[in-house]
């Protein structure tokens, strides 16, 4: 039994021994959606935030990770979620779930990467409530047939259409596939910066283009562990713009997270 233990705290101490020899010698870029360039090993990213549909929505909450492998310094794969949730009125919840899977080519130059990323992706979507809502909207005193009153009958149209749009921003269930092009500059000491462009084609007959934007500290910079057992370790910011192309939905959407990046 000690024999046991003794070979797994000698595994151990190896590979932490291996990672403080070979940390400092990879690239350490930040890029979007809570990864980075390292060139090798795992790469895994979490972030929350607020997610704002259109002006005629409200906000929901935010949840996104993120795992990627370097099979080479120019390749790396993998997968990637996002959920969002919370209530768009008084009345009205959704739970609405990306699912995706990635291969990126990289081109890097010292500080500096560049990658682009073909996907496949599956959108599941829990809108029951809302759909329920709307059948059964007579039986809440909500059927404009009942109503008198114009100003009344004005406002029960009005949630409808709001309700009606918000239901659109939330419902490409299916398959989905696209190309990502990202890119990201680490300074010298503490802060990094990126961005990518996203086009999505959903098989449901909707387009989806997003543009983020956002910035990195660096936290293996003042964490001397860090340095020494990890190959990346970021704190990011990162904004979202989307615009969904279908069913006359013309907003853009916003979103602001807030995550964390571990290279190993």
């Amino acid at each position: 039994m000690f024999a046991r233990y003794a070979i797994i705290l000698l595994l151990a101490g190896v590979s932490f021994a291996f990672a403080a020899e070979s940390a400092d010698s990879v690239s350490d870029i930040p890029l979007p959606k809570q990864s980075a360039y390292t060139g090798k090993g795992f790469t895994v990213g979490i972030g929350m935030g607020v997610f704002d549909a259109s002006e005629k929505c409200d906000c929901v909450g935010i949840w996104q990770g993120q795992a990627d492998y370097f099979y080479t310094p120019w390749f790396s794969g993998g997968v990637e979620v996002r959920f969002f949730g919370g209530e768009m009125d008084s009345r009205t919840s959704v739970l609405y779930q990306r699912y995706r899977l990635s291969g990126k080519f990289h081109l890097s130059f010292s500080n500096f990467s560049m990658y682009l990323s073909p996907l496949m992706g599956l959108e599941t979507t829990d809108i029951s409530e809302l759909r329920e809502q709307w059948k059964n909207r007579s039986k809440n005193g909500d059927d404009i047939d009942d109503i008198d009153d114009d100003d009344e009958i004005a406002s029960v149209a009005d949630s409808a259409i709001r309700a009606t749009n918000c239901e659109k921003m939330f419902s490409l269930d299916g398959f989905s596939a696209g190309l990502e092009f990202g890119m990201g500059y680490a300074f010298p000491k503490y802060l990094g910066v990126f961005g990518a462009v996203h086009y999505e084609h959903n098989f449901n007959n909707s387009q989806l283009l997003t543009m983020t934007p956002g910035l990195g500290f660096n936290l293996r910079s003042v964490w001397d562990w860090a340095q020494k057992n990890t190959y990346s370790l970021w704190f990011t910011v990162e904004g979202g713009f989307q615009r969904y192309f279908h069913r006359g939905v013309s907003d853009w959407n916003r979103a602001l997270i807030i995550g964390f990046t571990l290279g190993i």
